[in-house]
């Protein structure tokens, strides 16, 4: 089989992997945080980087908002279990 299940129920499709990428290093996706993010809208959520299990995700402090969440490419894995966590469906994938 030549795509993953997630693959599959969104329609994401893997393109090429260029040596020395992330994806050829074991890493075809990574999270993008999206304009619909609530910490983005002046609500405080951290439920994304709780679910991170290697702290790829992590909060940068606003000046008179909540912290906004940032994608660490480096420790990102592209595991998606920060993807179904966020209540407004803000995080998605991005092939690397």
């Amino acid at each position: 089989m030549g795509f993953t299940r997630r693959q599959l129920l969104t329609g994401l499709k893997p393109g090429p992997i260029l040596p020395g990428s992330a994806a050829a290093q074991g890493r075809p996706w990574r999270a993008r945080v999206t304009a619909a993010c609530l910490a983005r809208r002046g609500i405080e959520c951290r439920l994304c980087g709780e679910t991170c299990s290697v702290g790829a995700l992590r909060f940068r402090p606003r000046a008179g908002g909540p912290t906004q969440p940032h994608v660490d490419t480096g420790r990102c894995t592209g595991c998606g279990d920060c993807l179904p966590a966020c209540p407004v469906a803000a995080l998605i994938p991005e092939a690397t």
